[in-house]
């Protein structure tokens, strides 16, 4: 192949991969990728509030901040235009920016392997067209982001390695850091990198050096990150928390099936794949639950084969399989085709063993391994941790991209070297694979949104509330309420519930009671997970309705059943700091025939005050309530007002919890007018404040 048609075809290719990142994020649901409402929330909230929220408050909001405060950005920086087109220009940004894989190991094979242009294009290829990389462009969430700073960080090291130098050592640390502050399973790339400078050192017997330079990337790297892990360790006692056991993820992940994940998930394969393209294969009548079979059919590295070459879960970026023939032709095409690239990487990994063994230290070789070693090691202790088939998703190795490239082209070249003949089959073969992922995962060529709901109840009206919050958030009420009302005609709860919360925004409080009573009536009909996470969510759904209608009837001037609402919220659920602060203010109108002093020295409010507080120490209303009822006594022993300095709410008002089933504009609601003897500015006058 001459220099001329290697570049002709590798700035095609590139166009190409280009071409479909691109139109994926243009087109690609905004809501159709893993978790994106969560995501969502998280970037809402940013940039609603500028605050980090505490990992257990939201869905995702586990994840470190980088990627959500990035999109913050660009969501507020392009506030002029619709809310929709902000995010698409955030995925579409990190989209785009997922090309620095193919870049990086064209420039690592350049140097490596220059006159093996074949292996070069092909491995390439490899990086532009897998088709994990291609649906998984287009997904909000912060993994794509994750992935383009680890591989940074990777090319960086390569350098430094080469050429070391104390600023190239910081720039790794910092690299590192920031991939840190973007999702935490680029620890495989802080560990792979460390691990290469560490054993460097010690192979080749400059302890003392390599010592240095470690020390500076470490540094720079605990200086980047390392506040918001310590602020974990402050909270929780861990740096690594998830919210795997709050009750909004818990009602969906302990409904779905458990595997075993014994050590023959992690030794079998299951070959039925190739034949029905689905993962994990449920079977009606399961009778083999402990036997060898059942463990084939659980197969992590299945899973994450079909997961890999195909959307194997189906439903998110393709149709399930049971619900188009065309899905399921595509995904037996793909799964077979990538048997052989995947045997390459096998073989590309033997032969970089092989290779260290004959021929000593080589910085490639031992920065590939050690770094795919990491990953693959938190892969199987994440699996094992949440043992269900969400937990097996393919997108949560692209951290190791470029080293899986590498691995792939050495592969190659070993092929290249034993059997020649075959290379240009191997060419051939990974030509027909790139054009059908690219047929397959370019959005709307052989399937869109409508294909792909297939049978999941009310997907429609869901998307619909989804796009209805996004533009509440972006300030257009009008979108906003007519995505509400077409998600609430196909009988979505969540949808009378929004459009309710609209109209109490708008001082409609008698519309607004009308149509909450619709969204409770039905959401116990629309709730979902085992019986009793479902039970606690309707009650504390329950909970959170009974104190709206008490916000509510205090807006009409019912005080006396605003009163018996905020009691029953609190008997519902004692958790809902609103509950008692909207019964303490309540409480206080109820004995308006009373003295301010007799009112303030009622031990009940200050308790229910207290209660609010005691369960969300940001509560600043409930704050300045307590000083001010304190002020009406005379008592200024009382707790102070604080200024912005006050810790943030910890549940996320502005965005509730992120949780897709819950996706309402404003659950968490409080009184707001507050009879004026009882207000901050009068507690600072009367004890000095």
């Amino acid at each position: 192949m001459t220099q001329r048609i290697f570049t002709i075809a590798a700035i095609a290719m590139a166009v190409i991969g280009a071409a479909v990142r691109v139109h994926n994020g243009l087109t690609f649901p905004l809501f159709g990728s893993y978790d994106a409402y969560g995501h969502f929330t998280y970037v809402w909230y940013l940039a609603q509030t500028g605050r980090v929220p505490l990992p257990t408050s939201g869905w995702e909001f586990f994840h470190p901040p980088l990627y959500y405060a990035l999109m913050a950005l660009i969501w507020k920086a392009l506030a002029g235009i619709d809310p929709v087109v902000r995010l698409r220009v955030g995925v579409v940004i990190v989209a785009v920016a997922s090309l620095v894989h193919w870049a990086a190991v064209s420039d690592i094979l350049r140097r490596r392997l220059p006159a093996e242009r074949l292996v070069r294009l092909l491995a390439g290829g490899f990086m532009l067209f897998l088709p994990v990389h291609l649906y998984s462009a287009a997904f909000l969430g912060n993994e794509g982001l994750g992935a383009v700073l680890c591989t940074s960080a990777f090319v960086t090291l390569l350098v430094g390695l080469r050429q070391p130098t104390w600023t190239r050592s910081a720039l790794l640390g910092l690299l590192l850091g920031l991939a840190m502050l973007t999702k935490v399973t680029a620890l495989a790339a802080v560990c792979g990198c460390l691990g290469t400078i560490v054993t460097k050192g010690l192979w080749q017997r400059r302890v003392r050096e390599e010592g240095l330079h470690f020390a500076v990337t470490a540094a720079v790297l605990l200086a980047t990150c390392g506040w918001y892990y310590a602020r974990n360790v402050e909270h929780y006692g861990t740096p690594l928390v998830m919210s795997r056991n709050e009750l909004v993820l818990r009602i969906v992940e302990s409904e779905q099936p458990q595997a075993r994940r014994s050590l023959a998930e992690y030794l079998l394969f299951d070959p039925m794949i190739f034949r029905r393209p689905a993962w994990p294969r449920v079977i009606a009548d399961d009778t083999d639950a402990d036997t060898w079979s059942r463990a084939m059919r659980d197969s992590v590295w299945t899973g994450l084969y079909a997961n890999t070459w195909f959307d194997g879960f189906g439903g998110w970026v393709v149709p399930r399989v049971t619900d188009s023939e065309v899905a399921r032709r595509a995904g037996q095409a793909l799964l077979v085709l990538g048997i052989f690239p995947t045997l390459l990487v096998l073989a590309g990994g033997l032969s970089a063993v092989r290779k260290l063994r004959r021929d000593g230290w080589d910085d490639l070789l031992v920065s590939t391994l050690l770094t795919l070693g990491a990953m693959l090691t938190i892969f199987v202790v994440g699996t094992r941790a949440v043992p269900i088939a969400a937990a097996v998703k393919a997108t949560y190795l692209i951290p190791v991209t470029v080293p899986f490239g590498v691995l792939f082209a050495l592969g190659l070249k070993w092929l290249r070297e034993r059997r020649p003949a075959l290379l240009p089959i191997a060419a051939v073969e990974m030509l027909v694979l790139a054009a059908i992922s690219v047929s397959v995962f370019w959005y709307g060529l052989l399937f869109d949104a409508a294909s792909i709901r297939g049978g999941f109840p009310m997907a429609e009206a869901s998307e619909r509330n989804h796009y209805g919050v996004v533009y509440y958030a972006g300030g257009v009420h009008d979108a906003a309420r007519e995505n509400f009302e077409a998600a609430a005609a196909q009988g979505l709860y969540l949808g009378w519930e929004n459009l309710a919360l609209l109209a109490l925004e708008e001082g409609r409080p008698r519309e607004a009671l009308r149509l909450l009573g619709r969204a409770a009536h039905l959401q116990p009909q629309q709730s979902f997970g085992r019986p009793a996470d479902r039970a606690e969510y309707d009650r504390v759904t329950r909970a959170e309705y009974a104190n709206l209608r008490a916000v509510m009837l205090s807006a009409l001037g019912r005080s006396a059943r605003a009163l018996r609402a905020a009691a029953a919220a609190v008997k519902l659920d004692p958790k809902i700091p609103e509950g008692w602060y909207d019964l303490a203010v309540l409480t206080l109108e109820r004995e308006t025939a009373a003295s301010a002093a007799e009112i303030a020295g009622t031990s009940t409010v200050r308790e229910q005050l207290e209660r609010a507080l005691g369960l969300d120490p940001g509560f600043a209303e409930a704050r300045q309530l307590l000083a001010g009822i304190a002020s009406a006594s005379r008592d200024c022993s009382a707790p102070v007002p604080r200024s912005a300095a006050s810790p943030a709410r910890i549940y996320p008002v502005e965005t509730g919890p992120g949780a897709s089933y819950a996706a309402s504009i404003a659950r968490r609601q409080h009184i707001r007018e507050l009879p004026q003897s009882l207000r901050s500015r009068t507690a600072r006058q009367n004890c000095g404040f």
